[in-house]
């Protein structure tokens, strides 16, 4: 299970081109695990590989997909890259989990980083690195849990149901990104409900949820999250059908246009919720105020209610000879009368002018 790591967490950073060895940088232990997809329209199989012993086939016959889980192992990762020819440094941007997201073309291949972002059961935001690789007939994903993300995908292939075993691998590129971009959605839209749940609760100006603090300071948390993530991804991704680059059949171009589109929403979704953050967070202020004025009220009706009382008692204890008041035989029974009537009075009265 992916772990929700603490973006306020100070952590070290290590010049890239000063290091001669390969380190993962990530949370996870999972082992690592190699995973082949080969198919066609015909055939599909699937299989588990050692780094040692892989076996593709990039004729162009059948479209490979290497699903590696668990970046830990290190020796593996840089096998697997350097079997794909894949330069030194993407290798480190792989094990790189604080890399922000990207696409490039490097060395006859696109090269994306992103993030798998869920919800838990604790409604706690967890982020995961992922990498996806495209080259001539294969496709290469590297996650850092063995968490089953692209299990939809997988199904497709085994049913062979749509296009997904009838185009290439620019195709099923294209369909990873949109499960990936789909997830952001799902996660946008359910922290939008959340969001104007808590912002219709906080119109209502009652008591304040006990929680309602931590609850705004997480999801602006979350959105600064899902916005380091989404945004490089969204600028960039429309990019890839401007390269002149051979790996994206020009008859595929429109099923990246729709995965843009998709961003595009996201996009737009998250802007939302930045604004209904900011929203709730003034109306929790103006709540505050509120509640502070309403006890301040509460006080100052009190204070006013024994202002008179204390008026009386102040004149009945100056101590002069000749006070008529003091050799009264019921003089303490009248004098909780008047002050039982005056304290009385002065809350009836309070409460028709509705200042209580």
């Amino acid at each position: 299970m992916p772990k929700r790591r603490k973006h306020h967490r100070r952590t070290a950073r290590s010049n890239n081109l000063l290091q001669e060895d390969l380190v993962y940088v990530g949370d996870h232990e999972s082992p690592t695990t190699v995973t082949r997809f080969c198919f066609n329209k015909e055939v599909c199989e699937e299989e588990t590989q050692s780094a040692d012993k892989l076996e593709c086939d990039l004729s162009g016959e059948k479209v490979t997909w290497l699903q590696i889980k668990g970046l830990s192992d290190t020796a593996t990762i840089e096998k697997i890259c350097t079997h794909f020819e894949i330069p030194y440094l993407t290798i480190q941007d792989i094990l790189n989990t604080q890399h922000i997201a990207k696409i490039e073309y490097v060395t006859n291949v696109i090269f994306v980083v992103s993030d798998l972002f869920s919800y838990s059961e604790k409604n706690e935001l967890q982020d995961e690195h992922l990498c996806v690789v495209l080259g001539k007939n294969f496709v290469l994903t590297f996650q850092e849990s063995s968490t089953a993300y692209f299990t939809a995908v997988e199904n497709a292939i085994h049913n062979k149901q749509g296009r997904i075993v009838q185009k290439g691998a620019d195709y099923l590129f294209n369909i990873l990104i949109s499960v990936v971009v789909d997830k952001y959605l799902e996660i946008l839209e359910y922290q939008q409900n959340m969001l104007l749940d808590m912002e219709d609760t906080l119109m209502e100006f009652k008591s304040l949820p006990s929680e309602a603090n931590a609850s705004i300071h997480n999801y602006r948390r979350d959105y600064f999250a899902l916005k380091k993530s989404l945004f490089p991804l969204k600028e960039q991704f429309k990019q890839l059908l401007l390269w002149d680059d051979s790996l994206i059949e020009p008859d595929n171009h429109m099923y990246f246009h729709d995965t843009h589109d998709h961003l595009q929403q996201a996009s737009m979704i998250i802007e939302g919720n930045r604004e209904t953050i900011a929203s709730i967070l003034e109306l929790y202020l103006a709540n505050n105020d509120l509640r502070m004025n309403h006890i301040m009220k509460q006080l100052t009706i009190v204070a006013s209610i024994f202002i008179p009382l204390s008026f009386l008692v102040g004149v009945w204890g100056m101590n002069f000879e000749i006070m008529p008041e003091l050799h009264l035989r019921y003089g303490y029974l009248f004098a909780w009368i008047i002050m039982i009537i005056i304290g009385v009075g002065c809350y009836i009265y309070f409460k028709k002018k509705k200042w209580y």
